[in-house]
């Protein structure tokens, strides 16, 4: 019961997010809404179970999460600039580098979340995930450090507990 709830939630939430983007709601925009709405839900059951079994929506997790995606932004922010300075001087100053290091993250959504930070933050690409073993290209040697004591994994490591 307390699934179909959450369901039901996450399912009108992804329709009112089309309807947003939507330029005008007529019954053609809204049965593609409701047909897109349900095969975004479909890929993505895994993700919104995990988060409804595990009571995720309790403050503590909620802030973590809040406190991880600030993280990410300014971590993003701050790397386009790093990069933007490599690129743009006149001499190419980079040491490339790929990396392997051990994850102490167990669930496999919170090891895709990390992968996926690590990609998105400029710099750094994820190459490879193999149980606990991240292999991660650097776009500089000094980025492995960063890697190996990242504040993402502390944070997702409590988002998991």
């Amino acid at each position: 019961m307390k699934y179909r709830l959450v369901n039901i939630i996450v399912l009108l939430i992804f329709l009112s997010f089309w309807l947003m983007l939507s330029e005008k709601i007529d019954i053609e925009s809204l049965l593609i809404g409701c047909v897109i709405s349900f095969a975004v839900y479909y890929l993505n059951r895994d993700f919104i179970i995990f988060f409804s079994e595990k009571k995720f929506l309790n403050i503590q997790r909620l802030v973590y999460l809040i406190q991880y995606l600030f993280l990410l932004l300014k971590e993003i922010i701050v790397a386009n600039f790093q990069v933007a300075k490599i690129v743009l001087s006149r001499e190419l100053k980079i040491s490339p580098k790929v990396v392997k290091f051990k994850t102490k993250l167990k669930n496999d959504l919170t090891k895709t979340i990390l992968a996926n930070s690590i990609t998105l933050t400029p710099g750094t690409l994820s190459i490879q995930v193999n149980d606990d073993e991240f292999i991660v290209h650097c776009l500089l040697e000094e980025y492995e450090y960063t890697l190996i004591d990242s504040k993402f994994e502390k944070i997702l490591l409590k988002i998991e507990e």
